[in-house]
Order: C-alpha cells, then structure tokens, then sequence
C-alpha cells in the first residue's frame, strides 16, 4: 500500500524516533526508503533489521544536502501505490497509516491530507524533552484553491497516489517552501481531499531556540521573495485566490501587483 520516504540530515535520534513510531503501526503494509545525505553516523541498524525485506537505507553522495534531492531520490524508487513523504523528527499515532488505508481503499483519491499534532520540545537535551502537551490542529478548511495561496499542510500528512507523481520531482535550488512548490506542481488540475484524523505528530522547537533544525526559522528574509516566485510560477486559477494573495501579503503591509499571477 506504502512507500514512506524520509530524507535524513545529522538528525540519528530523532530519527529512531521516527523508525520506532513505524514500528508501533497497527498497520504493517509500507515499504521504507531511508535516504541520508551524510555519512557521519552509522545507520540505525537495530531498528532496520526490525524492517527485514522492507526498508532501503541509501547515502546519497552528490548533490548539496536538503531534502529536495533525498526525496526525489527515494521517490526513483519507490513502489507503494501511494507514497508519503515523513520529515525525520515527525513521528505517526500507533493507527495512523491504519486509519489512512481504511479511507484510501474506499475510493483511491489522488491526493489525501489529514490534520495534526504540533509537540514543542527542548532539543538541547538527549533525549528530547517535551514542553507540554501536544496540540490539535485542524486543517479541514484548507481547499485547492487555498492553497494556491499559502500551504498549511505539512508534509506529512499527504499521501499522494504514486501515479500522480509521475515527471514530478522538487525543486533543488529552493531553500525553503519546496514542500509547497511540489504540492503545487503535483495539484495542477487535481483535487485534495481530506481525512478528519490527526495521528501525524509535527516535533517542533521554540523558533529562536538555537537547536531549531527546521529551516523556515533561519530563512524568514526570503519568505516574500520565495512566495512571489511561487505565485508566478503558480498562477492564480480564478479571481478571488488572486485577490485572496493580493489580502495576505497586505495584511503584511506588502504591497504588489499581482493582476497577472
């Protein structure tokens, strides 16, 4: 049913913790596909040998790090008919990707998306210490067209048909958004369609905490730039998602003409 691809940089706890949220699965039909972009630490071979016949562990050796290329190197190999995209410090609910397959069998949708759980912790610790409890976040209004304007999804939490990727790989050059730029180009002409569960847990750190690995925090000068090269990339698909970015970037006191994207 699976294929669950998670590029890894430097990150080996946080990525057991990912392999050990697979294991609890109450629903064992996924391939892995593992792809690191260094070689400074050996593999978590206690947990893989766990995966026995269903994991591929590649060091990819070219290319500079980021998870656009490692993505697109475990999606070369992929052969789930539907393939997720889970980040290394995010982990799955015991019945995520049971209650996923359930909505899946019923009528295969190209592209399905699910809420989450946002968890803060103090990754200046080993292992991590949580900051309170874990927070509920719907994005059941989140439409096609809404995402022409901003992307509140997650990574991990869309499962994409495998055949819908088909000629679509991520952007190399993008430091940031190219999660956005891939559903983009993935959405064109096809329909989102969601699953009211939220069993994908997003692990995050306080944004100026210095142990923050996500890079939006460390790239927020390029948020407009990156944005406004997405919206012509992207144009708008009717007039009132054109007038819907037009309302975001002035509710910034931001101020472009954005009459032909």
């Amino acid at each position: 049913m699976f294929t669950i691809i998670i590029p890894t940089h430097e990150r080996p706890q946080l990525l057991q913790r990912t392999l050990e949220s697979l294991l609890a699965q109450t629903c064992q039909d996924f391939k892995l596909v593992i792809v690191s972009d260094t070689a400074t630490y050996l593999p978590p071979y206690n947990h893989l040998a766990q995966f026995a016949g269903r994991f591929d562990y590649v060091l990819r050796c070219s290319g500079r790090p980021g998870p656009a290329p490692s993505r697109d190197m475990g999606q070369a190999i992929a052969d789930g008919e539907y393939i997720i995209f889970l980040d290394d410090d995010d982990t799955f609910d015991p019945d995520h990707l049971a209650k996923l397959k359930a909505r899946l069998e019923i009528d295969r949708p190209e592209l399905l998306f699910c809420d989450l759980q946002v968890q803060f912790e103090n990754r200046a610790v080993s292992p991590p210490e949580l900051l309170g409890p874990t927070h509920k976040v719907s994005i059941a209004d989140v439409t096609d067209d809404s995402v022409y304007v901003r992307n509140r999804i997650p990574n991990s939490c869309i499962a994409y048909r495998r055949d819908v990727l088909q000629g679509v790989t991520n952007n190399p050059d993008m430091i940031i958004y190219e999660d956005w730029d891939f559903l983009l180009n993935v959405l064109n002409g096809r329909t989102l369609t969601h699953l009211a569960t939220d069993g994908v847990v997003i692990h995050k750190t306080e944004p100026d905490a210095p142990q923050n690995m996500r890079r939006g925090n460390s790239n927020e000068g390029l948020v407009v730039q990156v944005m406004l090269e997405l919206y012509q990339r992207y144009p708008a698909r009717n007039m009132e998602t054109r007038l819907a970015r037009q309302a975001l970037l002035a509710g910034a006191d931001l101020h472009y003409d954005l009459s032909y994207f």
